[in-house]
């Protein structure tokens, strides 16, 4: 039995308390911290009375909102749902997995926000910059990695007939997981960077990246304007002048994050930049808004960007 635990809390100029991780030895804690570079007097320490099973691998720390925008620590909770009980909906439960290192707790808060950012257009949710501006930057990330870590998504529920459908089917596939994984294992997805030309576009295309599968079909290309009038049609797409602004995923929201970027966070410690937000952004997905854009009847989608010269193309299972 452990008799309580260690906790790391960060502490704002602004007097704000933010509970970082569950420690079961002050070693551990320590380590933590000297991770995160953060100084003496922007720490304090806290413990979680119990007793404790040895097999416990979560806390969950309340923060309450007071004084405008600031939070102060309401409790730490061995159930999320205990921790809802006390924290309103002004605050946030921050998941605290138990003697984690702080480069496996940044790099699980990035994989939480590429899957939030892969949602995020299909269910028609605010963009991560929104949930910043709305809520603080603590808030944003720690809402949706608690999400990630419940694989609930409660707290992202779509709001139209056809999301519930997609969320419909997404517990259909929970469901046939082992076909599933059979299936994926035989049939994987299809991705490649930069090759000069693929058999499926037409030989006037070069510098070629993609990622296909049978849910995401997601390319870009060089090629010339009239020729990619020329091969929409020939798609049975519909041309017109882009007289919007129009945004895509590309092909780097899907493909694998390589080995030397994986330890890298979507956004560094504290609130991102706008700058840092637009860089990241811009990896995953295209926004232009002087060009063509091509539209399928199977709600395929495509547009030529007169800035980069550039075709990009999508198509999202519609579920």
């Amino acid at each position: 039995m452990l008799p309580y635990l260690h906790i790391l809390i960060r502490v704002e100029e602004d007097g704000s308390l933010h509970a970082l991780g569950a420690f079961t030895n002050k070693e551990k804690l320590t380590a933590y911290q000297k991770e995160t570079g953060l100084d003496e007097n922007k720490v304090r320490l806290d413990f979680y009375n119990g007793p404790f099973e040895e097999g416990l691998e979560v806390v969950y720390a309340g923060h309450q909102r007071w004084n405008m925008d600031r939070f102060q620590l309401g409790g730490y909770f061995t159930s999320e749902g205990e921790a809802w009980n006390l924290v309103t909906q002004d605050g946030y439960v921050r998941v605290l997995r138990i003697d984690f290192t702080y480069a496996e707790e940044k790099a699980f808060e990035q994989q939480a926000l590429e899957l939030y950012t892969k949602l995020q257009k299909r269910w028609r949710l605010s963009s991560f910059k929104n949930l910043v501006a709305a809520e603080g930057s603590e808030k944003a990330r720690a809402n949706i990695t608690l999400r990630f870590y419940e694989d609930a998504l409660e707290s992202l529920k779509p709001k139209t007939q056809r999301d519930t459908r997609a969320l419909y089917a997404f517990a259909v596939l929970a469901m046939l997981l082992p076909l599933a994984i059979y299936f994926y294992a035989s049939s994987g997805p299809d991705y490649a960077e930069n090759v000069p030309r693929v058999s499926w576009l037409p030989e006037h295309t070069s510098d070629i990246s993609y990622y296909r599968s049978r849910q995401v079909d997601v390319y870009e290309f060089n090629i010339r304007p009239d020729d990619f009038k020329r091969w929409a049609e020939q798609k049975g797409m519909e041309v017109k002048r882009l007289t919007s602004q129009e945004t895509l995923s590309r092909y780097r929201a899907y493909i694998p994050t390589p080995e030397s970027e994986s330890a890298e966070p979507v956004v560094p410690d504290g609130a991102a930049t706008l700058q840092q937000f637009k860089e990241w952004q811009a990896k995953i997905s295209i926004t232009s808004q002087s060009g063509m854009v091509a539209v399928g009847s199977d709600k395929s989608i495509a547009i030529y960007d007169i800035r980069t010269k550039k075709a990009y193309f999508e198509k999202l299972l519609n579920f």
